[in-house]
């Protein structure tokens, strides 16, 4: 298809044979090109409007319009708005007056000098479209493709939103540089609900910008920024599964996953993201990959369940989501990538590698594992050992609670770091595994023995009688010992022993105790709800 420049051209060349009558030796009435200003040629015009030949042929009104498109398009946009608006429109209206009233140029003809209008000065002044818009809207037909684009792009929505225009104005078949053109406006809103502060994206506008998405041929032509708006819309709007059926540039992945200052990710976005990868035949980077391992591993605890937003654009768009793998295989893919890739030298992954597996996949073996491979690899007495070592006698301890089954737990008591103390959390753990399996005497005497290590004012021992303090206090409330629970955390805070942050923390606690003790109608949903906590609390405390 012929732009609106090489339609024009084509015109000209025909009307130059076969209409025009004057000597092309002669002096033109109306010498555009010698025009400096929008000014000029309107005083040229009411000069010589009735005698130019060439606006009776048509050549001039293209040779105007040509002239100062190319002009204005060499100055800085802001300056061309605010020193030529108010002359563009009344050039345009000008033109269109006198194009009325100029029988010889034909119907067809007129149509290429109205879009050429709305092509070249949409930009500037909007309403230089609406004049010509109205000419040519008997027939969407009559517009080019570029004037569509162009009404779309600048369109201020003060009369029309961009999703009406664009209904009322796309060609039948679907066209990617329009449907692209529509998707922008209505990802960054219109000039009037940027102004009024309403060009947020809601579920309704998503759901027309998916709509609109779906119909673009080539997506490889929606540019970057683009596709992270995009993608920012459905990670705010809860709608990232909706990437599982689309196509997503790696790149963009890439960068959604890496960039910490970029749009902040849950974890569930993290599983879509790494599926979308995976959809598209595209393997994920190493950072990548060690940035969604423990995101993804987490998910492992609870149901995965579609947001409110969700179902309605898959009940709006009858999308489906692909089904994905069960977590357990999708999380063990990942640590294996990051095995095979050498991924798994810093102190950092060696511990994530042991948490993801003992505390997220309940696979103690591939944790004891990992730990087995690892503490060759460190430095004994060094503070990466001490974390490793914490890290696994936490796991067996919290395996004895998920199980219900004792026999880990010496392993977990030979493995607590004992340099330059036994460290904390890990005493803090035993403490709530001796609770849980209804030996608060002990949980009492292991509290008694640790305080005392931890009471001179050195760096740390604030968390370190912290986790201890909320170790008992949680063992009280599993025994439904409310009183001595709450005398536990009045006395901590009186003798200094209790910093703000844990006064906070522990009051949340009693707080979650409450609300358990009243929604619970038997033991049994009491203690499922307790093991909760106490499985929780534990992953918190590991390093």
């Amino acid at each position: 298809m012929l732009s609106g420049r090489s339609r024009a051209f084509v015109f000209r060349s025909t009307l130059t044979r076969n209409t025009r009558y004057f000597s092309v030796t002669r002096s033109t009435y109306i010498d555009v090109k010698s025009h400096n200003s929008l000014n000029d040629t309107l005083n040229c015009l009411r000069e010589n409007a009735d005698t130019d030949p060439d606006l009776k042929s048509g050549q001039t009104y293209h040779d105007i319009i040509n002239h100062h498109a190319s002009r204005v398009e060499k100055l800085p946009k802001e300056e061309v708005i605010e020193k030529e608006y108010d002359d563009l429109y009344m050039l345009s209206l000008t033109l269109l007056k006198l194009l009325e009233n100029t029988p010889e140029v034909s119907q067809e003809y007129k149509k290429e000098i109205l879009n050429n209008l709305i092509e070249k000065f949409s930009q500037y002044n909007y309403a230089v479209s609406t004049l010509a818009l109205r000419k040519l809207l008997e027939d969407k037909r009559n517009l080019s493709l570029e004037s569509i684009n162009q009404l779309i792009t600048h369109n201020p929505g003060r009369v029309d939103s961009s999703w009406s225009l664009y209904h009322k104005l796309k060609p039948e078949e679907p066209h990617d540089m329009i449907a692209i053109s529509a998707l922008k406006k209505l990802l960054y809103g219109d000039s009037v609900e940027i102004k009024e502060n309403l060009h947020k994206v809601d579920i309704k506008k998503l759901i027309q910008i998916l709509q609109i998405y779906e119909t673009v041929g080539d997506k490889s032509l929606i540019d970057d920024k683009t596709y992270l708006c995009l993608m920012d819309n459905l990670i705010k709007l809860s709608c990232t599964a909706i990437v599982t059926s689309m196509y997503i540039p790696p790149a963009i992945i890439e960068t959604l996953i890496n960039e910490d200052d970029g749009t902040p990710l849950n974890n569930i976005d993290y599983l879509y993201l790494y599926e979308a990868s995976i959809n598209n035949g595209v393997s994920l980077s190493g950072n990548a990959l060690l940035k969604t391992l423990m995101p993804i591993s987490k998910l492992q605890l609870t149901p995965i369940v579609d947001s409110e937003n969700l179902k309605l654009v898959k009940s709006e768009l009858g999308v489906e989501i692909k089904d994905l793998a069960p977590l357990s295989e999708i999380v063990e893919e990942i640590r294996e990538q990051i095995l095979e890739l050498g991924l798994d030298d810093t102190p950092e992954m060696m511990n994530n590698l042991i948490k993801s597996a003992g505390f997220y996949s309940n696979d103690l073996k591939a944790a004891i594992k990992y730990f087995q491979n690892y503490q060759t690899k460190v430095p004994d007495g060094t503070v990466a050992q001490n974390n490793l070592k914490s890290i696994i006698s936490l796991v067996c301890t919290y395996d004895c609670i998920v199980k219900e089954d004792k026999k880990m737990i010496n392993v977990a008591e030979v493995l607590v770091p004992q340099t330059p103390l036994p460290a904390a959390n890990n005493l803090a753990a035993l403490m709530l595994f001796h609770g849980w399996f209804n030996n608060s005497d002990k949980a009492i005497d292991i509290h008694n023995k640790a305080i005392n290590l931890f009471l001179k004012p050195h760096e740390g021992n604030e968390y370190n009688r912290g986790v201890l303090t909320q170790s008992l206090v949680l063992v009280c409330l599993l025994d439904k010992d409310v009183e001595l629970a709450r005398l536990i955390k009045q006395r901590g805070s009186e003798n200094n022993t209790l910093d703000e942050s844990f006064e906070i923390r522990l009051s949340n606690l009693m707080k979650e105790y409450g609300d358990i003790i009243e929604e619970s109608k038997s033991d049994d949903e009491f203690r499922k709800e307790m093991k909760r906590i106490f499985l929780r609390t534990i992953r918190e405390w590991s390093p």
